[in-house]
């Protein structure tokens, strides 16, 4: 189901997590990893295509919520405000949601601001985060585990403290899923 903001959401008895991220981070892509149905989920090369709230149940366990991303978009500043309500408005009151994947892309060296700000933004709403990087098979082999502790060194958090992912490839697959259910357990 798909909903402008949190009061339209369907109540339901499902742990939730949810997934964030920059534009064209890949959030629909793993999303539709995770569910084993990758056409289930409209994936886009235009960045902000995803402007509402779509929450998916996975078998009668678990509900994972795609939500708009934020930074690069060709939206007006009008409607990038609107879907950072629509985020803020669903972090801050959805009861069900018992953790946040904040996705990053493995390739850049730098953590955007606007990254940063989510991070505190959901740890000040006392929201379980687990770091996501994705597109990891764009990174050489070689360069995954210190490109990992950098991204986790950057939002100063401990080793570990994040997963390596590829929706195209399949790897760290598993490793989510375990995450996943530490976060809703």
């Amino acid at each position: 189901m798909s909903a402008p903001n949190e009061p339209g959401l369907s109540d339901h008895h499902l742990p939730e997590v949810a997934l964030v991220g920059r534009s064209n981070v890949g959030k629909s892509s793993l999303l539709g990893m995770l569910l084993g149905a990758p056409s289930l989920v409209r994936t886009s090369r235009t960045p902000g295509r995803t402007q509402l709230l779509n929450l998916f149940h996975y078998g009668d366990k678990l509900a994972f919520m795609d939500l708009p991303g934020y930074g690069y978009a060709k939206l007006s500043h009008q409607e990038r405000d609107r879907m950072a309500r629509i985020t803020h408005g669903y972090m801050v009151n959805r009861v069900p949601l018992k953790g946040v994947l904040l996705l990053l892309d493995a390739r850049r060296e730098e953590v955007s601001e606007a990254d940063r700000e989510m991070a505190a933004f959901m740890l000040k709403h006392d929201r379980p985060v687990l770091l996501v990087a994705t597109k990891a098979d764009l990174v050489p082999k070689n360069r995954r585990l210190a490109q990992q502790r950098r991204l986790e060194k950057s939002f100063g958090v401990p080793a570990g403290w994040s997963v390596m992912c590829s929706s195209k490839t399949k790897e760290g697959e598993g490793e989510l899923w375990r995450r996943i259910h530490e976060l809703v357990s």
